[in-house]
């Protein structure tokens, strides 16, 4: 079953909770395409197989709550007082001049987001994919008017005003769905059906890794998400005169080393059209890398609101897409990043941090 129907499932999961027919054909390429690394080779797991229709989607209110990670979002609590009051105080998206995505690169991003949340096991993915439409739904007319008419291509994720929304609303429910997890719940999974019949569910009991805390759930996350991207980089780049450049594992280099890489690395993600442009530097030295602080600059980031509106709502994890990748880098070299802080002035995103 979990080949059979890996391909359909996740390609239509996608479609109907990103309006993103204008990718549906990407997708099935890039699925089809093997997975460099272990953690890639997760992204087709059982739980990725689970959805079809959003209407297939509320086989989950059955459920006990003690079944249920965070209680399933309703409609009236997405667009509730709270909900509506964060939203008028929240900043609005900036009208600025912004380079479209390449296509595989967006849904790199927003794919890797989702597997690790199903690598997980933090919540049932049918409740998930409920919750996301409809913090989806509730967010998008507000989103939608700030910016004005015309200005957005709604379901064209190579967009950047709409790439923005779409990260920001994802990230939204994996914060929610995130904090303080059960460790055993209930999820509806498909069961194999003939070509024209009805898809039927079956519930299953999922038990999460004992050995993984609540508290380390957001880390884990930014480790899967930052190591897949940095993987699909060293696939797409590794044999061009683009690569970035190869650091042995462990070797802790030093700070010209390091800042060579990550140089390269923030070349990629502009190249990818993540930013109108972007760089990297050194703006503290000292006599070791410790004692060394980097900074990356994206001008107009396509995550330029939505990083913003995740950081002022407190979210448990957060779409900082290149402090993931530095993160996962580091770790390949044989350091750990520290002091890292991400901030908006303008339409710039400000990543700064140091190594140890």
């Amino acid at each position: 079953m979990r080949t059979l129907l890996a391909h359909i499932i996740f390609t239509a999961v996608l479609c109907i909770c990103y309006d993103a027919a204008a990718f549906t054909q990407s997708l099935i390429v890039n699925s089809a395409r093997p997975p460099m690394t272990q953690l890639m080779m997760q992204h087709i797991s059982r739980r990725q197989l689970m959805i079809s229709t959003i209407s297939s989607l509320s086989a989950s209110a059955g459920l006990s709550q003690s079944a249920l990670a965070a209680p399933p979002l309703t409609a009236e609590e997405a667009d509730n007082f709270q909900a509506r009051l964060e939203r008028g105080l929240r900043a609005k998206p900036a009208r600025v001049l912004r380079q479209r995505m390449n296509i595989d690169f967006a849904v790199l991003l927003m794919r890797s987001s989702y597997n690790a949340v199903d690598q997980l096991d933090i919540v049932a993915m049918d409740q998930f994919q409920k919750d996301f439409f409809l913090i989806r739904q509730a967010e998008y007319k507000y989103y939608s008017d700030a910016l004005g008419v015309g200005a957005m291509q709604q379901g064209d994720l190579a967009d950047p005003n709409y790439f923005d929304f779409i990260s920001f609303a994802q990230y939204a429910t994996i914060s929610r769905e995130i904090v303080n997890p059960p460790s055993v719940f209930e999820e509806q999974q498909p069961v194999e059906v003939g070509e024209d019949q009805p898809q039927k569910f079956d519930a299953v009991v999922v038990r999460r890794d004992p050995t993984i805390r609540n508290s380390d759930l957001p880390r884990i996350h930014t480790e899967i998400v930052g190591n897949a991207i940095l993987d699909k980089l060293i696939e797409k780049f590794g044999e061009t005169a683009s690569a970035i450049p190869t650091i042995e594992p462990g070797s802790r280099p030093d700070a010209g080393t390091f800042l060579a890489a990550i140089k390269q690395m923030v070349n990629l993600f502009t190249l990818s059209g993540f930013a109108w442009e972007g760089g990297a530097s050194m703006v503290q030295s000292g006599s070791s890398i410790k004692d060394t602080q980097f900074s990356i600059i994206f001008t107009s980031p396509a995550t330029l609101w939505s990083g913003q509106s995740l950081a002022a709502k407190k979210a448990a994890v957060t779409n900082d897409f290149v402090l993931k990748t530095v993160k996962a880098l580091a770790t390949r070299a044989g350091y750990r990043v520290v002091n890292d802080s991400v901030n908006y002035k303008g339409n710039q995103e400000i990543t700064t941090f140091s190594v140890l």
